[in-house]
C-alpha cells in the first residue's frame, strides 16, 4: 500500500486538515472498512476502483463523493485496485466552499456532482491527469483558493474555539461553554448549526465518542472506566448504550475486531 499525506496552502490551514492518496490492490475478494464518527469532513475522489459506501441513510457506489460529518457508522467496500485521493476538512471546515446548507451534509454521503456540480467535473478531470502527489496536492490548492468564500469566514474565530473546547472537555454543559465565551447559548447553537449543521450537544457527543473508542484501542489491561466517566458517561451502562449508538456495537465487540483487523477504523 502507498499512503502519502501534505498540509494545505496556508490561506486554506484554518479550513483543510490535510490531503492524502492512497493506491492499494485489494485483490478480487472484496474487502471491507468501517469507519466511525470522528467530527471531520472527507471530500473523496476514487481515481482507480469502484465503492460502496453504507449507512442508514445511503447506499450507493460513487467515483467521488463528499462525507459530512457523521454520527453514525459507514461501511465501505472495494475490490482490485484503487487509487484515492483525499481532502480532509476541518469540523467546521467545508462551509466557506459550500454552495449548499451546511447541515444537508451531516450524516451523508453524497455524490460530488450533487455538491459542487459541474465544478466537480472540471476537478477530477485535472486530478485524473495529474502525473504526481505533489501535482495533486497543487490543483486541489488551486481550486480551493479559488472557490473560497471570503464573506463566509467571519465566524472563523469562534467556530476555532468552539471546536477545540468541546474537544478538549466534551462533558462540559453547553451553557457553561457559553458563558465562557461571553455568548448566549442560542448564539452557540446557531454558529454550530449555520457552519457545521450540528447542535453544539451533538458535536460534544461525537468527540466524547471518538475519545471513549480510541481509549478502548490503547487500552491493554482490564478496562478502566473511571477514564470514561471523566468523559461525562455516567456509568458503564450510559457508556455501552452511547457507544452503540454511534457505532453498531459494543465496545467489547469493537475492541474485539479492531485488534484483529487492519480495515477497521
Amino acid at each position: 500500500m502507498f499512503y502519502q499525506s501534505s498540509k494545505p496552502n496556508p490561506v486554506l490551514a484554518p479550513w483543510v486538515d490535510s490531503y492524502w492518496q492512497v493506491q492499494l490492490d485489494a485483490g478480487p475478494t472484496p474487502k471491507s472498512e468501517t469507519i466511525l464518527p470522528n467530527g471531520k469532513i472527507e471530500m473523496i475522489f476514487a481515481l482507480h476502483g469502484d465503492y460502496t459506501v453504507v449507512n442508514r441513510q445511503t447506499n450507493k457506489i460513487h467515483q467521488a463523493w463528499l462525507s459530512g460529518i457523521q454520527h453514525e457508522h459507514l461501511h465501505i467496500s472495494y475490490k482490485g485496485k484503487s487509487n484515492l485521493i483525499g481532502i480532509r476538512f476541518h469540523t467546521y471546515g467545508l462551509f466557506p466552499f459550500l454552495r449548499i446548507p451546511v447541515n444537508e451534509t451531516v450524516n451523508a454521503v453524497e455524490p460530488l456532482t450533487d455538491v459542487i456540480g459541474k465544478l466537480y467535473e472540471q476537478l477530477y478531470e485535472s486530478i485524473s491527469q495529474a502525473t504526481s502527489s505533489v501535482e495533486v496536492f497543487s490543483i486541489i490548492n488551486l481550486f480551493l483558493l479559488r472557490n473560497l468564500d471570503h464573506d463566509k469566514v467571519k465566524q472563523l474565530k469562534l467556530m476555532e474555539e468552539i471546536t477545540r473546547q468541546l474537544n478538549l472537555r466534551p462533558e462540559q454543559p453547553i451553557s457553561q461553554l457559553a458563558d465562557r465565551m461571553g455568548v448566549s447559548q442560542r448564539h452557540l447553537g446557531r454558529v454550530c448549526h449555520d457552519y457545521m449543521g450540528v447542535t453544539p450537544k451533538l458535536l460534544a457527543r461525537i468527540f466524547r465518542f471518538e475519545k471513549s473508542f480510541s481509549h478502548l484501542y490503547s487500552q491493554k489491561e482490564e478496562e478502566d472506566f473511571k477514564a470514561l466517566i471523566d468523559l461525562g458517561f455516567y456509568d458503564q451502562s450510559h457508556f455501552i448504550k452511547e457507544f452503540k449508538r454511534f457505532s453498531g456495537m459494543t465496545p467489547e465487540e469493537y475492541k474485539k475486531r479492531a485488534v484483529e483487523s487492519n480495515n477497521f477504523l
